[in-house]
């Protein structure tokens, strides 16, 4: 229900999450709580940046390294 209901927490939906992981979520059912975090969440948005493959490539090397080594690590972390 959008700008009612928020689910705040770490979980994630994948089944090591449910069955491994010790997960804690909030639900809150609160109007102006939602538009607050609303409005949070879309002062994030607007200050990011766009990340495209060139700029990945960019990079130096030893970040790529150091990205590719956390790739291959991603299933135990």
């Amino acid at each position: 229900m959008d700008g009612q209901w928020c689910l705040i927490g770490s979980s994630n939906w994948d089944a090591r999450s449910f069955r491994l992981n010790f997960e804690f979520d909030l639900e809150c059912c609160d109007h102006d709580f939602a538009a607050r975090l609303d409005a949070i969440i879309d002062a994030k948005i607007a200050s990011g940046r766009r990340l495209t493959p060139e700029a990945l490539l960019a990079r130096p090397v030893p970040i790529r390294l150091r990205d590719a080594a956390a790739r291959l690590l991603m299933p135990y972390l």
